[in-house]
């Protein structure tokens, strides 16, 4: 869990970006963020094909509503009833007071949490709730613009609207760089009646694009509990 150090800082700012965002509409940024001058190789752009397909020796992970399909090196689950575990996972990486502390007093705050103990990869799941009027894209410019604006070191990759369980996402690319290093985060943003479901990934810079194709078969498993 060498690099998870690198990655921890984003989710205590993710929840502070989806706090920052309020129940108003987000104000439209549109182009306004600039974008890392990086090219990114071409992207896969995944479709729904209506039933989530478990993949050959993964696990599946469960959360508050939510689960995913991982593989066997992820450890984690549900903050709420799995807590301590998770603390204790989180707290063998040192410099992770902020968040040990955050699932320690709002375990709710994430809906699903999991870590990769052999590369230090992590996935997150948050959860908000948003007016209808609010449209994907005017919902993801102000989420965005809230995370850097807030996160010292954040900057945009790339950002779109996608495909995913027949209907449109937001898939967000950002690079975080911290003293201990430079991760990159995939978020999908998927809507569920009134409700936002974000999924986030982070791997560290040089082993994002080897974790990227795990990352992106992940988010098809994507399953919602009763």
């Amino acid at each position: 869990m060498r690099s998870a150090a690198r990655l921890l800082v984003f989710l205590v700012a993710i929840v502070g970006a989806e706090m920052a965002c309020g129940q108003a509409a987000p104000t439209v940024i549109g182009n306004v963020v600039p974008v890392t001058a990086i090219t990114l190789p071409p992207v896969w752009t995944p479709t729904w094909n209506g039933l989530p397909s478990p993949v050959p020796g993964w696990v599946v992970l469960a959360g508050t509503g939510v689960e995913l399909s991982l593989p066997a090196s992820y450890q984690g689950g549900d903050p709420v009833t799995r807590t301590q575990e998770l603390i204790d996972l989180i707290a063998q990486v040192p410099g992770n007071e902020a968040l040990v502390e955050l699932v320690r007093t709002s375990p709710a705050a994430y809906r699903l949490l999991a870590i990769d103990e052999t590369g230090g990869s992590i996935v997150a799941v948050t959860l908000k709730d948003i007016p209808p009027e609010i449209g994907m894209a005017d919902y993801v410019d102000g989420w965005t613009k809230a995370l850097l604006d807030q996160t010292s070191g954040a900057s945009l990759i790339d950002k779109g609207i996608v495909q995913l369980q027949q209907q449109d996402a937001g898939r967000v690319i950002f690079e975080f760089v911290v003293p201990s290093g430079t991760s990159w985060q995939l978020s999908y943003v998927v809507r569920r009646e009134a409700q936002i479901w974000t999924f986030h990934f982070a791997a560290a810079k040089d082993e994002f694009y080897q974790m990227q194709p795990i990352f992106e078969q992940s988010i098809q498993t994507l399953r919602f509990l009763p």
